[in-house]
Order: C-alpha cells, then sequence, then structure tokens
C-alpha cells in the first residue's frame, strides 16, 4: 500500500539481520533522514504480523524516541504504522482513519507543510487500497497541491507519489491525466529503475490510443535506459512492446524478431504469464502465415506457461481457447473448433463474472456456437448423400463460415466498447456506494457521540442526586425543594428528542418506519422506549434519560408488551434488535 514500499525493501534487507532482537533502539544511532524508514522495515520484519500487544509495545518505545530525538516527522510516522497495523489485522477500518487524521492535526499543528502532505497521501493511499476511490482522490489532489506549495524539488520522493498518482487514473482509465504525472515524474530525478518504468508507461498510455508513433517513441526510450543501465529483465519488456505496437499493425515481418525477444526473455526471467502473452502474437502471426504446425505448438507451450496460475491468467487462456478454435477451423476441424469455442465460451462466462461484463458476449458465443453445431450436423447427416451434393453442402458451410467470423469480428468490437462503458459505470457506482458508506459511518458516529453525551449527563445528574441525599440532614429546607424540582427534568426533552431521532434515523434509517407499520397504536413515549432499547442501554441509563425511575421503565416495558402482544420477558428486546 506504501507509496515507498519499493525504497523501504532495500533498508529492510540491510536492517533487519542488523536489528532484529534489539526492537527501535539502532533508531537512536540513526541519522535522521533514515529514521523513518528503517523504524517502517523493522517494525515490517517484527511487528506486522505479531499480537497487538507486543506491537504497540513497540511502537510506544519508537514513540518515546522520537520523543527524545524531537524529532517530529518520526512520531508522525508513529501513527501510519499503527493505521498499517490495524489495516494489516482487519482490512479498511474507522481505527486506521482516525491514526491518520491524528498525524495530519498534528502535522498541520507544527506548520510542517511536506508532513502534512505525505500525511494526506498516506491517507489516500489508504483509501485506494480499500477502493474508497472519492475519499482516495480528494486526499490525492490536497497532498499534491500542498508539495506544490513546498516546492517538488524539496519533496523527497516526490518522484514515486507521482508515479502512484499517475497509477491511480491509469486504473481509473483516466490516461490523459495519468500520463500527466508520469511526465511531471519524470522530470523530478527518478530512480534508475523507474525512468524505465514510466517511459514504457507513457508508450502504453499512447499504444491504448492507437497513437503508435508515439507508443515506439517512448518503447524505444525505456529499452534505450534499460540498455544503459543494464537491466535485462526490462530490456526484453521493452522489446516485446515495440514488437507489440507492429503487432497491431499487423506489420508480423517487423514484429516477429521484438515479440520472439520478449518471449525468450521472459521465460529466462520466469514471467510467465508475458511469456504467454508473447507466444499466444507468435501463434497469430503463425496462424496468418498459414504455419499450422508451428500455431499448435506454441498453443501447447502457452498452455504449459498459463497452468500454475489459472487464476490471474485468465485472459491468456481465453485467447488460447479463441486461437484453438481458430486454428481447427482453418485446418478443416469444424468439430474440434465447436470444444474450444465452448471452453472460451466458459472462460468467457467466467470473466464476465469477474469484472461484470454485459451479458451479450455470452448471447453471441451461445449464438456462434449453436450455428456452428448446426452445420457440423448438417455435414453429419449429408455425409452417405451424392458427391455432387456433398460438395455443394460443402461450400455452403464454407460461406457460412465465413459469414460467421465477420459476425464475430464485428460482435468483438461491439463488446470491447461496452466493456468499457459497464467498466465506467462500475467505477462510478463504486464511488457513489464509497460515499453513501462513508455518510453512513458519519452519521453511526455521531450517534455514538451523542448518546454519550447524554450518559455523561446522567452521570452528573446521578452523582448531584447522591450528594442532595447525602445533604439533607444539613441544608435549607427551601433550597433543597429547589434543587428536587432540578432533579425532575430529565435529560430527553422534547428538542432533545428531535435531535436524537434525527441521528438515530440516520444509521437505523428504517426503524421508526416499520416500528409504526407493526405496531400502529404505539404512542411517541412508546417509541422513545424502543430506539432506547435498540440502543441496548440499561435500565438504570433509560430511566435517567426518559425522566423516571428504573421501576417505571419495567412499567412501561409492560404496557409495551401489551400492545405490540408480545408475551415472554425477552420477546420484546429479541423484536427490537430485529427490526
Amino acid at each position: 500500500m506504501r507509496s515507498r514500499v519499493a525504497i523501504y525493501v532495500i533498508v529492510l534487507l540491510l536492517v533487519v539481520l542488523q536489528a532484529n532482537g534489539q526492537g527501535f533502539d539502532v533508531i537512536k544511532t540513526t541519522p535522521k533522514a533514515d529514521r523513518s524508514a528503517k523504524a517502517y522495515a523493522i517494525f515490517s520484519a517484527g511487528y506486522f504480523h505479531a499480537d497487538s500487544i507486543s506491537a504497540f509495545r513497540a511502537l510506544a518505545q519508537l514513540n518515546n524516541i522520537a520523543i527524545k530525538l524531537q524529532d517530529t516527522s518520526l512520531q508522525l510516522g508513529v501513527y501510519r504504522l499503527k493505521a498499517d497495523y490495524y489495516y494489516a489485522k482487519y482490512g479498511y477500518n474507522l481505527v486506521s482513519l482516525a491514526c491518520y487524521d491524528k498525524a495530519i492535526e498534528m502535522a498541520r499543528n507544527y506548520g510542517l507543510t511536506i508532513e502534512l502532505g505525505n500525511c494526506i497521501f498516506g491517507k489516500g493511499e489508504y483509501y485506494n487500497e480499500c477502493k474508497k476511490y472519492v475519499p482516495a482522490c480528494a486526499s490525492f489532489l490536497k497532498a499534491y497541491d500542498l508539495f506544490k506549495k513546498a516546492g517538488f524539488d524539496n519533496v523527497p520522493g516526490i518522484s514515486v507519489d507521482l508515479m502512484v498518482l499517475a497509477s491511480f487514473y491509469y486504473k481509473l482509465g483516466d490516461f490523459e491525466t495519468s500520463k500527466r504525472f508520469l511526465l511531471e515524474a519524470l522530470a523530478h530525478n527518478p530512480s534508475q529503475h523507474d525512468q524505465i518504468a514510466l517511459n514504457n508507461t507513457i508508450g502504453m498510455i499512447y499504444r491504448s490510443s492507437a497513437t503508435y508513433d508515439q507508443a515506439l517513441l517512448y518503447f524505444n526510450k525505456s529499452l534505450n535506459l534499460a540498455k544503459k543501465y543494464n537491466n535485462p529483465e526490462w530490456q526484453g519488456i521493452a522489446t516485446g512492446n515495440i514488437g507489440s505496437v507492429y503487432f497491431l499493425q499487423k506489420q508480423y515481418d517487423i514484429a516477429l524478431p521484438y515479440v520472439k525477444t520478449d518471449f525468450e526473455t521472459s521465460f529466462k526471467y520466469n514471467d510467465n504469464i508475458n511469456a504467454a502473452i508473447a507466444m499466444l502474437r507468435l501463434v497469430t502471426m503463425d496462424i496468418d502465415g498459414k504455419n499450422f504446425a508451428e500455431a499448435d505448438k506454441g498453443l501447447s507451450t502457452v498452455e504449459t506457461l498459463i497452468k500454475p496460475d489459472h487464476i490471474h491468467a485468465l485472459k491468456q487462456r481465453m485467447d488460447d481457447y479463441a486461437l484453438r478454435a481458430e486454428l481447427y477451423e482453418q485446418t478443416g476441424k469444424p468439430a474440434e473448433a465447436i470444444v474450444y469455442r465452448k471452453r472460451y465460451e466458459s472462460a468467457s462466462d467466467s470473466l464476465v463474472k469477474e469484472q461484470d461484463v454485459l451479458a451479450v458476449q455470452r448471447l453471441k458465443l451461445n449464438y456462434e456456437i449453436d450455428k456452428q453445431q448446426l452445420e457440423v450436423e448438417q455435414l453429419n447427416d449429408k455425409a452417405k448423400a451424392e458427391v455432387t451434393a456433398r460438395n455443394t453442402l460443402a461450400g455452403v458451410l464454407f460461406l457460412l463460415m465465413v459469414i460467421s467470423i465477420l459476425v464475430y469480428s464485428r460482435q468483438k468490437l461491439l463488446i470491447k466498447k461496452d466493456r468499457a462503458i459497464v467498466e465506467k459505470q462500475q467505477v462510478a457506482l463504486q464511488l457513489e456506494i464509497s460515499r453513501a458508506e462513508e455518510e453512513r459511518n458519519k452519521a453511526r458516529l455521531a450517534l455514538m457521540e451523542y448518546t454519550d453525551n447524554l450518559r455523561q449527563k446522567n452521570d452528573l445528574i446521578e452523582r448531584f442526586k447522591a450528594e442532595l441525599d447525602g445533604r439533607r440532614g444539613e441544608a435549607d429546607p427551601a433550597r433543597l425543594q429547589q434543587q428536587e424540582e432540578m432533579l425532575k427534568a430529565h435529560i430527553m426533552t422534547d428538542k432533545a428528542w428531535q435531535e436524537f431521532k434525527k441521528l438515530f434515523g440516520q444509521v437505523h434509517q428504517l426503524f421508526f418506519d416499520m416500528v409504526n407499520n407493526r405496531f400502529p397504536n404505539l404512542t411517541e413515549t412508546d417509541l422513545r422506549l424502543m430506539a432506547l432499547m435498540k440502543l441496548k442501554l440499561s435500565k438504570r441509563e433509560m430511566a435517567a434519560m426518559l425522566g423516571i425511575t428504573a421501576e417505571g421503565v419495567k412499567k412501561s416495558k409492560q404496557r409495551l408488551r401489551k400492545k405490540t402482544g408480545v408475551v415472554e420477558e425477552d420477546g420484546l428486546e429479541d423484536i427490537v434488535a430485529a427490526i
């Protein structure tokens, strides 16, 4: 989740052996610029998966060290480590957000612009990891403005943060914004590895919009940098991407050596998925060139490569089935082609379920399979017919096959467009769900805070009452009478009830409607009692809020049971809990 994990990994390798068994004491002798990274490495190595007691004891030690060293940045890091620990344990949770908010507040109070930006950016990464894209975007943009205000050259590791922003927008399909952040990252001293990756990603954006000249320009930059920095793995990736541009333009003669290099490099470095993609392109070129034997061997290689990773290689498996079907169609094996069309359909259904793509793809595949099945049945029925009739039927079948291929190609283009629309709709829906969930969480916290305030007021009245009882023999009778009248006032006044009811309704949105529909004869007083029961308050707490005695609460519940027709002692509580 962390934008600087790549940096921390290097530190981790150096620190783990050195710091193992000595906790955070090593931080005391670490240069200030390296403390946060080393602290993260130590915590990641020894405490991220430890029990909460051990983890928070270690964080308390780190916080004490930060205070003694007067290192505010390190203190902020403690909050972020707490947030990450809770995320690792529980996924999305409000405690992690509270930790980020405390760090943000502390950085703001100290007037630390860059540290404030880092804390807000970290909160954005947390939201993004939890797929809460609306608040993630808001946090990222706030942090970006703070970094810009401080001057990008003054922000350590700014190129990494800009790459995270670019990746965020790339994932959402906003390629132009992504490209803008990638170019900014290139201008702010990225690492050698990141220089290669940045140019490669910009090339991919141009390739996605069929701007092939620009795509080749950046892929070649990536390749030259990979050669300059002696990075053979990236040399293979960039070479393969150059080949993909020529492949997409069907310039197979030019693409062939690049794609071969891509396959060989990917295979060498055990990148099976990328090797499979390269081999699928080689198979496509073999089929186009009628080199069917090599195409068959290539597909066997693909199947071997993607077999261990069947979950993440679904797209490659689909391409394998489609090419198998095409290979059998072109070699006069329609029955075998149907088998792989059906497998393609099954794999496509899985992808549709995973990505929530429109069902039109399944309908199209079913149509094509049924039509081809009919063709095979017709061929079998005419197998014993005269030679002339069989030849005529073969001609008809060939024509139908050509038509079906044309229809399939057109439907494939339409489905690709539909998939893009659905993905955008999914993002919009996710954003709306995230927004609604945030509002609900805020309402729940407000209701809890309001209820706690009522409890505190009740406790104050109870203490006042106890003090009054103890002074009955000492104070003036008239003053005692006046104080007793004050105690008769209850916390849940009409005005307070309306405010409480509003907050309660935001959290338990249909509660009052369901109660009124089920028990239309209940009074407003009955509704107050049921709302307090829904919050699982004790009789003493309910009595204090309603301005009655605990015995009065008991009698009110008895009357409520009669109105609702409940006989059992605990039946009323069960009904309220179920609503």
